[in-house]
């Protein structure tokens, strides 16, 4: 009987300690980096890409900082007020080399209290310049003027200039530097090489994106209305301030609509995503057809007479609106919205949903691995973290009663024989409203 009664006791010792360890589950991902920033629009919720209806007041933009490893119990290290907006191509944030400031360009201005619809929302035209260098304590420390409408920012190899893609008529391409906590003197240049084209709504004169390459003093430009990219060399002068731009070989026709860009690692390829939006599509965006990545194999940099080339190319989910390269440089993840902008039962709603993608970083070539859906509502940004054996993206909100929250959802990549997946975690820290653009600095 006393034996039976010690086993019992040592079983029940043994589940109550089972019990009071974390399961696999609940640990947090060992997402390795030094920090994830992410900006979050309160100015809107989702369903206002339909309806144009902003809704009721949901609070203040926010820059928020989660210094990485992450806390057993989820939760942002800090935020901050910084104005932004979700309406733009995801990559209105980027970090200085050094990881202790970040920049964020304002596309929309905050909110007025009188502002009922998308339309009444005041064109933004600044860029601010974070401190980050205590993640606990973000401070604004610098803006600058650099145009109406910037649509993302770039920094380029010396970590000293910032590009921006905006909407100014004549001069949509803004180049400004910042040292030593301040900002220079911005310079406004035009689209060098192009004339209007009357049946395009801006002309087909406006780009949506621009992305510094990242080892020369080249940029490319994606001009969505045209669905095309131009790349250009950028001159300076003899103090090292831009001064122009030259077009730097053909222009490369994509599909449709390229909304951004990024770079493979060593620079020999430009991918784009292009989701297939445009004037003779009903709805504009709504029904888009599947998107898609272009990929560009660019021509060696010593040439002055450069010939580029689309190499591969693989179709995605509808709105796959964000892309990032693995730090290896062989696969690439897309965060795809899906038709979440309509509610649920409406028809025509389709779930949002992760991709990933095998790139080639010899041949350009591209693999699709899988897609991965889940109910985030209008999921934009997305990164790998240091090792690639995670992902992090934002989800702008989730179908909750209002106010509703947007959040940073933590996908683990698995190696598999054939093809790599992805795996959703349990893992989730909430934002303030609209979480949208997201980075993560190493």
């Amino acid at each position: 009987m006393k034996k039976l009664a010690a086993a019992l006791a040592g079983l029940i010792v043994v589940l109550v300690l089972a019990w009071a360890q974390p399961s696999p589950a609940q640990l947090p991902p060992d997402f390795q980096g030094r920090y994830i920033a992410a900006i979050s629009d309160a100015d809107m919720r989702a369903y206002a890409y339909i309806d144009g209806q902003l809704g009721e007041p949901r609070g203040t933009d926010q820059l928020s900082i989660v210094t990485l490893p992450l806390p057993d119990n989820p939760a942002l290290t800090s935020s901050i007020e910084v104005s932004n907006s979700v309406m733009n191509p995801v990559y209105s944030l980027v970090a200085s080399q050094d990881g202790n400031t970040i920049f964020v360009a304002e596309t929309k201005e905050p909110r007025e209290p009188e502002d009922q619809v998308i339309g009444d929302l005041d064109l933004g035209t600044i860029l601010r310049a974070v401190d980050v260098s205590d993640p606990a304590m973000p401070r604004v420390i610098a803006e600058v003027e650099v145009g109406i409408d910037p649509q993302g920012v770039s920094l380029d190899a010396s970590g000293t200039t910032l590009a921006l893609a905006t909407k100014e008529p004549d001069a949509p391409l803004t180049f400004v530097t910042f040292t030593e906590g301040r900002f220079g003197e911005p310079i406004q240049l035009p689209m060098r090489g192009f004339s209007p084209m009357a049946e395009l709504p801006d002309g087909g004169m406006l780009p949506h994106h621009v992305e510094w390459h990242p080892t020369a003093d080249i940029v490319a430009v994606n001009v969505n209305f045209r669905g095309q990219v131009q790349f250009f060399r950028v001159v300076r002068d003899a103090a090292g301030s831009v001064s122009d731009v030259v077009p730097w070989g053909n222009r490369v026709i994509t599909s449709k609509w390229p909304m951004s860009g990024k770079f493979s690692r060593d620079g020999r390829f430009y991918v784009t995503n292009d989701l297939q939006w445009g004037v003779d599509v009903r709805g504009f965006y709504v029904n888009a057809p599947p998107s898609q990545l272009t990929v560009i194999e660019l021509a060696p940099l010593d040439q002055d007479e450069a010939q580029h080339f689309v190499v591969g190319g693989v179709s995605l989910p509808r709105h796959a609106e964000s892309i990032a390269f693995s730090n290896d440089g062989t696969l690439i993840a897309t965060s795809n919205i899906g038709q979440t902008w309509l509610s649920p039962e409406e028809p025509g709603y389709s779930q949002s949903s992760l991709s990933l993608v095998r790139f080639d970083p010899a041949s350009g070539q591209l693999t699709h691995a899988g897609d991965w859906t889940f109910d985030g509502i209008l999921p934009e940004g997305i990164a790998f973290d240091a090792t690639d054996q995670y992902v992090v993206a934002g989800v702008f909100e989730y179908e909750t009663p209002e106010p509703r929250n947007g959040a940073l959802e933590f996908w683990r990549v698995v190696e598999n024989a054939d093809m790599p997946s992805l795996e959703r975690t349990d893992y989730v820290i909430e934002t303030g409203p609209g979480a949208h653009s997201l980075i993560v600095v190493q």
